[in-house]
């Protein structure tokens, strides 16, 4: 995508990651005909990620070809620090053995807290615990703005949210281990502008922030899968999305 874009327009393309949580990749319902081959492309195939990203840049270069130049004249920058619960006993293990290598250290009322207990593990066995009770990060809301109005905002995340907690659509599925838990605020709904930017690993990658009424370390497993989701076990917490998204609303609020 970015070579096509800069074939097209010269500089340098610059491509961020968004909503990347709760991801898969695209198979056999989309198909892309390769000019060379006169084929579609086979799935799971370099050809076929080429052909997609050239695709998706003809569509960025439709845009840029009908877009309007803004001439900037302030860029507003707003961040703050948040304490995210720390629910994963995976993730406290990896941080009492040192695999973090002191970058990710546990606080628990805002204070650093290196206190670490034996404990044992299912499948583990005998682990230093890190017990402090969460972890801190950061989110940043950016608006461009020109005479003095924003025209576009840009938010961080730090870490794979999934889509419905930034575009809406949560659902209580069946299976969930926290059916009745409130919704998170949808982040969209709280933004100003026309042009709006999610950034996802924004300065951070704390793993998934997963809608808590789609929660699911227990079974049955959501929406009967046989197995169980891939999600939680890379995630922080059933408490991190929330967490993260209350500070961005605070953060976008004027």
């Amino acid at each position: 995508m970015r070579d096509y874009l800069e074939r097209q327009f010269g500089g340098t393309a610059l491509f961020f990651s968004g909503s990347i949580g709760k991801v898969s990749p695209i198979g056999d319902q989309v198909a892309l005909l390769d000019p060379e081959t006169g084929k579609v492309a086979e799935d799971g195939t370099w050809r076929k990620a080429e052909l997609l990203g050239m695709e998706i840049g003809r569509l960025a270069e439709r845009a840029l070809k009908g877009a309007k130049s803004v001439d900037l004249d302030l860029l507003s920058i707003k961040t703050d620090t948040v304490f995210v619960p720390m629910h994963n006993s995976l993730f406290r293990a990896a941080e009492a053995a040192n695999m973090f290598a002191g970058r990710k250290p546990f606080y628990t009322n805002g204070k650093l807290d290196p206190a670490v207990e034996t404990r044992v593990l299912p499948d583990v066995g005998h682990v230093q615990y890190a017990i402090g009770l969460d972890i801190q990060t950061e989110v940043d809301y950016v608006q461009l703005r020109s005479d003095d109005t924003a025209v576009a905002e840009i938010v961080t995340i730090p870490g794979e949210i999934y889509p419905e907690l930034v575009n809406g659509g949560v659902t209580r599925y069946a299976g969930a281990d926290y059916p009745e838990a409130p919704l998170e605020p949808v982040l969209r709904e709280h933004l100003k502008t026309n042009y709006q930017f999610i950034f996802g690993l924004g300065n951070d990658e704390i793993g998934y922030l997963i809608p808590k009424a789609e929660w699911d370390e227990e079974p049955p497993w959501l929406k009967n899968a046989a197995e169980p989701w891939y999600g939680e076990v890379n995630s922080v917490g059933p408490d991190a999305a929330g967490s993260v998204l209350k500070a961005l609303v605070a953060l976008i609020r004027p």
